[in-house]
């Protein structure tokens, strides 16, 4: 029996990951946003030809948002690749998950594969190894360091230079600040939308330091050296269990009031997002850039203390600040709901 057919099931979660509330204001105005700047710098990092073919292994690629994510235009930017010039292939464990991407992405640059990334991967040679929505938080770390391995392997045996994404849950987010002492615990993903029930499994969960030596051991033995490593950390205040307290009673629900500012402002008290960082629990230097950035997150409420439920105009510029603070992105130690890794590789 392959490891996909070992995996928990996803039944009905599809529900949650095509539900158009899903693509909530935080999700479109920051989350995106920071992941579209991620993929399009390990392109730009592989110095492709213009015009010419990208291939895209997308790991865990759920219901598609990593191929909606490259060619689907934003607000202010072009898709970062034009269809007619890509080949991507969805890998996932789960067969709703594959049999629903086939069904919504009608594309012909697109295909789907019922797989593990532990086990074989797909054939064929590809620029960008694509993560997105934390599918390697799935794994354990050595089964991460073991599927990142052989991930790298192929890119040694591809013989050229690649990019490879890896998308985790990070370890110090605010959603979760009661257990930054644990790596590994019961995940329940009881934000879901759209009629899918809630769906816990055990997760790892990474600071920078765990990331970095994680991948140092994939790297061993693999071929390849490395000629950039870089990460970001992705919704430091704005992650979905901020919505639903789940792992954290006590978090302010930053992420339905910043919702709420753009949706109703009315049903906002400007004096609820303020944030009070953490003093212990985590590394000095995650601890430290918490507090920076309370303080820039707090500034922007200043000018609205005490003043109650906002007019739409108001609300609108608050949002707006509040988003792009999420958008600048933490600076990649495991703060955020999600810490992104690329790596860009190069046979050795």
């Amino acid at each position: 029996m392959s490891r996909s057919e070992q995996a928990p099931s996803y039944r009905g979660a599809s529900a949650h990951y095509l539900s158009p509330s899903r693509r909530d204001p935080v999700k479109v105005g920051s989350e995106e946003p920071v992941t579209r700047r991620v993929i399009a710098g390990a392109l730009a990092a592989l110095h492709l030809r213009p015009g010419s073919p990208v291939a895209v292994l997308d790991v865990g690629s759920g219901t598609a948002d990593g191929f909606a994510l490259l060619t689907r235009p934003a607000p202010d930017a072009a898709p970062i690749v034009a269809e007619d010039r890509l080949r991507y292939v969805g890998l996932d464990v789960d067969p709703e998950m594959v049999a629903t991407a086939r069904e919504t992405v009608g594309s012909p640059s697109a295909s789907f594969v019922l797989g593990d990334v532990r086990d074989a991967l797909p054939d064929g040679a590809f620029d960008l190894y694509l993560s997105c929505g934390v599918p390697y938080s799935h794994l354990t770390r050595d089964e991460l360091v073991a599927a990142l391995g052989s991930v790298l392997t192929a890119v040694a045996a591809r013989g050229r230079r690649a990019a490879v994404v890896v998308d985790v849950l990070g370890r110090y987010s605010v959603e979760w600040q009661p257990r930054w002492g644990t790596e590994r615990w019961d995940y329940a993903m009881s934000f879901f939308a759209g009629g899918g029930g809630a769906i816990s499994e055990p997760m790892t969960f990474y600071g920078r330091a765990e990331l970095d030596a994680t991948v140092d051991a994939a790297l061993a033995g693999s071929g390849v050296r490395l000629v950039s490593r870089t990460a970001v950390d992705r919704s430091v205040l704005v992650g979905r269990h901020t919505a639903t307290g789940t792992f954290h009673p006590a978090v302010p629900r930053f992420r339905t009031l910043v919702n709420d500012l753009v949706r109703d402002p009315s049903r906002v008290d400007p004096d609820d997002l303020r944030f009070s960082p953490a003093t212990g629990g985590a590394p000095e230097e995650v601890l430290s850039w918490l507090r920076g950035f309370a303080g820039r997150w707090n500034a922007a409420l200043e000018p609205y203390r005490g003043a109650g439920p906002l007019a739409d105009a108001d609300a609108d510029r608050l949002a707006a600040t509040l988003l792009g603070l999420e958008r600048a992105a933490g600076p990649g130690l495991g703060l955020g709901h999600s810490l992104t890794m690329t790596l860009v590789a190069e046979p050795a």
